[in-house]
């Protein structure tokens, strides 16, 4: 039942939200209400995210970067990377929560490729909702720039993923999977001190992020000689006893959790120390969230930066802040600049005054930022990757919860 309301509610928001048009029909004095096309007086964009939900404080944080994104470039405001002689076309959101849901992502999916006003969309945050949700998109012509899903095989056009989604329509703003589990390797090994002959687990979440990358990481590790108990837990279940008790009773020196809820990895290491685990830890991407996953000394592999280190950004953090009401966690920086691609080539299509879905997805792939907030140039590849490459950030988790880059990305 909850599932059902979840939908429909999405539903709802998008239909009231869908920009539309009355028209008077000939003879009868009666209006009807048709869903407007595309406009280059004002585009519309779809911000989707896990908004509610066990990821909701990350998803929050990307809707909220891409918001304070939009209020910049709508109120003229400078903007790292947009030189100031672009002519820039105003943007609106629709706003969809797909509650880290792939089902309720193909929802949404359809909702937005439905609407004729949509010329483009944020999202999807998970890997597996854009494995669910971006076919989808795709029947629509609508391209999507994610800010936070790193599942490799979507860009690789060698997989069934890629295939679909990698041929214009699907771009991204972070690195993926397989940058990540070579240099989340690397770390354990070179910094770590994990080496041939010792003990370590490695933990899935049963979903389509977090299985090909601790595949992935186990197979690194073996080859190295390192032997590896590979294990597997729904994110839905947060009871993680047995495994702490294993990886106690086996010695592991280390533990690797490949998750998109910061909560469980919260938990999980409560467990492990409850239960006198002194090894290290080592966690990926939805777990960069410093409200919810807080344990000192915790190790963290993310997409994203601290963004309260960056001098320059100051002034928008502080913007954050008041627009708000709250300090971001960093997590949706990279939002920020998926929406300003989508934003960049939106107005690169409305040169001549017309914008279609096709123009917008196809203009995607002119966008050439020569910096961004998150301190990297931006273009894309043909497969939808940033060219040149973005790697991962290591950060180590303070004595009073807050988080320290060891390993600049």
């Amino acid at each position: 039942m909850k599932k059902l309301q979840a939908i429909l509610g999405v539903i709802i928001v998008l239909g009231v939200a869908a920009a539309a048009t009355s028209v008077a029909v000939a003879n009868t004095g009666k209006t009807v209400t048709v869903a407007a096309g595309p406009s280059c007086k004002t585009a519309t964009i779809g911000v989707t995210g896990p908004f509610t939900g066990p990821a909701a404080s990350a998803g929050i944080d990307q809707r909220n970067w891409a918001d304070l994104f939009i209020s910049y470039w709508n109120s003229g405001k400078p903007i790292p990377g947009t030189p100031a002689s672009l002519k820039r076309v105003k943007l609106k959101a629709i706003h969809a929560d797909t509650a880290l849901n792939p089902q309720l992502a193909a929802t949404v999916a359809v909702q937005l490729r439905s609407n004729p006003s949509v010329v483009l969309v944020n999202g999807f945050s998970g890997s597996q909702e854009n494995v669910a949700g971006g076919p989808i998109l795709r029947r629509g012509g609508l391209g999507f720039v994610s800010g936070s899903a790193t599942r490799a095989s979507l860009t690789d056009p060698s997989t069934p993923d890629g295939s679909v989604l990698s041929n214009g329509y699907f771009h991204r703003v972070v690195p993926n999977d397989n940058a990540q589990g070579a240099v989340d390797v690397t770390f354990l090994e070179k910094k770590l001190g994990i080496g041939s002959g010792d003990q370590v687990m490695t933990v899935d979440q049963a979903e389509a992020y977090s299985v090909p990358l601790i595949s992935l990481m186990t197979s690194l590790l073996q080859k190295d000689g390192v032997k590896v108990d590979r294990e597997s837990q729904p994110a839905s279940q947060t009871d993680f006893t047995s495994l702490a008790q294993k990886a106690v009773a086996e010695k592991a020196k280390a533990v690797v959790l490949a998750g998109q809820v910061a909560s469980n990895a919260q938990l999980f290491l409560q467990q492990l120390k409850a239960d006198g685990f002194t090894g290290k830890w080592i966690s990926t991407d939805g777990t960069f969230d410093s409200t919810n996953f807080k344990v000192p000394g915790a190790y963290i592999s993310s997409f994203s930066l601290d963004i309260h280190t960056v001098k320059s950004a100051a002034p928008i953090v502080a913007a954050y802040k008041s627009k708000f009401n709250q300090d971001t966690i960093s997590f949706g920086v990279p939002t920020w600049v998926a929406v300003q691609t989508m934003a960049t080539a939106i107005s690169i299509a409305c040169s001549d005054g017309k914008i279609t879905r096709a123009e917008a997805r196809k203009d995607l792939d002119k966008v050439n930022l020569k910096t961004s907030l998150i301190g990297r140039p931006i273009a894309f590849q043909k497969s939808g990757d940033v060219k040149g490459g973005i790697s991962f950030t290591i950060f180590q988790i303070q004595g009073d919860g807050s988080y320290k880059s060891v390993q600049a990305g």
